[in-house]
């Protein structure tokens, strides 16, 4: 059946949903089992009808780096679209039509972008610096991506000092990013200082509370900041 001008919309998903089904089996006879195929010990497994559809990508090292106990889920959540350039930057704003004044809130001095937000800022870069010497690790670069391939590939993630680094990460990005909209719409501002000592406690009360009763007094000793 073809697709008409009078088919409801309901129908004509249906019919969209038969013709990728087609497609991607190869003929109607492998599509007819293809519901079949999917019912494992008398149930219906609707993964597999995702993985059938879906769109394969390419896995990214860092996301089970940052999607983890150890971080909260809305400091997740902002990295991941930070990472995907799809937070609402100036730049991304003025390339959507809405043509404001692009400077940075935040350092006041330069265009505001992804790339320039997470950590080539003079603000988020101090803080990051402030952040790093608190973890006592050295040689780290300015940038985002750079960070959370360095997480992927050097540390166990269960180790609770790659935790620690990965919950700063995660916390500051997400800090920075509340900051930065405080001063937009609320006219509020903070100083690196408190933002730093905000990240000190959020990142420590969470380590407490996902890591092993073992490293329990090392990681209490963080609250003294």
């Amino acid at each position: 059946m073809d697709v008409k001008p009078y088919h409801s919309e309901s129908w004509r998903s249906i019919l969209k949903v038969r013709d990728e089904l087609l497609e991607r089996t190869g003929s109607a006879a492998n599509a007819r089992a293809f519901p079949q195929s999917c019912i494992k010990h008398g149930k219906p497994q609707f993964s597999m009808v995702y993985d059938q559809f879906r769109q394969q990508g390419t896995k990214l090292r860092w996301v089970n780096a940052i999607w983890n106990r150890a971080v909260l889920p809305k400091h997740s959540f902002i990295v991941t679209l930070a990472q995907q350039r799809k937070l609402a930057t100036i730049d991304q704003l003025n390339y959507r039509g809405l043509y404001l004044v692009n400077r940075c809130i935040l350092c006041k001095a330069v265009v505001e972008t992804h790339q320039h937000h997470f950590f080539q800022c003079s603000f988020s870069t101090e803080a990051w610096q402030s952040l790093l010497q608190w973890m006592k690790i050295s040689g780290r670069t300015m940038n985002l991506r750079n960070e959370l391939n360095w997480i992927a590939g050097k540390h166990v993630r269960r180790h609770w000092k790659a935790r620690w680094f990965t919950s700063c990460l995660t916390a500051l990005a997400y800090s920075l990013w509340e900051e930065r909209n405080l001063r937009i719409f609320q006219g509020i501002e903070h100083d690196i200082p408190y933002i730093i000592r905000r990240v000190q406690h959020l990142v420590s009360v969470r380590l407490i509370h996902v890591t092993h009763s073992s490293h329990k007094n090392e990681i209490v000793e963080l609250l003294n900041v």
